[in-house]
């Protein structure tokens, strides 16, 4: 019998890492989706780096907007959204919305990033969650996962926030656990009403993709109120952690035969 998920109401009594990498599609991808909890992790004194996979330059209604345009105003948004969840280490690797892929070079990439942050602590999309509609976001849990679990684990160049190589031969990184967002097996849920009120100011701060404030406002507690409701909570996110292995022995490997 599968244990049920693991509620955390107390998060001052939650064992919290030291440095947190979150790896995301789109700008506003962590504010809808897990950002009480990037507030609770900031509030416990966490160093939080969010790598964001592209600008959203196509996050317009507008078929004729300029996407050059388009993805400066919503990186800027981003940065101020990043600032209000005590967030200021984001970067951006501009590829364009609607085509990210899980390749070799993008995996390099984010393993650069990993090398440069260090984390203990991947957040990223699940990528096996049922019907996710948007490929990017399938794709950007393939590749952060494929990232930390294989790539960082070897030396090889650290980039800085500015994308330039500061280590042309940095050593290798395990990342120890990883929290997959937006997925259909929770087995860690947060009490998020002490930082409800960060995440929707932050979501806000996303005004391009904020037409109707009120009615987005609602929408970001009503998720929060339907994710709590299934785990006895009044707000929530849930997330599908998973450990990763420290080495390739056997004993550290079985639990990804299970």
């Amino acid at each position: 019998m599968q244990p049920g998920p693991r509620l955390i109401r107390d998060f001052a009594a939650f064992p919290v890492p030291s440095a947190v990498l979150v790896v995301i599609a789109h700008p506003d991808d962590i504010e809808a989706l897990c950002g009480g909890t990037v507030a609770l992790l900031a509030r416990a004194g966490a160093r939080i780096s969010y790598l964001v996979l592209t600008s959203g330059d196509k996050g317009s209604p507008d078929p004729l907007i300029d996407p050059r345009a388009l993805g400066a105003i919503r990186e800027a948004e981003q940065r101020a959204a990043a600032a209000l969840l005590g967030v200021e280490d984001v970067v951006f690797l501009r590829y364009h919305d609607g085509e990210v892929a899980d390749d070799l070079p993008t995996r390099a990439a984010v393993a650069a990033q990993i090398r440069r942050v260090r984390p203990d602590l991947l957040i990223a999309f699940d990528p096996w969650h049922d019907y996710t509609f948007h490929n990017d976001h399938r794709q950007a849990g393939l590749v952060a996962l494929a990232a930390a679990r294989i790539g960082a684990r070897r030396p090889g160049p650290a980039c800085g926030i500015d994308g330039t190589v500061v280590a042309p031969d940095a050593p290798p990184h395990s990342v120890a656990e990883a929290w997959l967002f937006l997925t259909g097996r929770p087995n860690l849920v947060f009490d998020i009403a002490p930082t409800i009120e960060e995440k929707i100011a932050a979501r806000l701060a996303h005004a391009s993709q904020a037409a109707d404030p009120a009615g987005v406002a609602r929408g970001v507690r009503a998720r929060a109120e339907a994710t709590g409701a299934a785990h006895g909570l009044a707000l929530a996110e849930a997330f599908h952690a998973l450990r990763l292995p420290a080495d390739e022995s056997l004993a550290e490997r079985l639990d990804e035969w299970a």
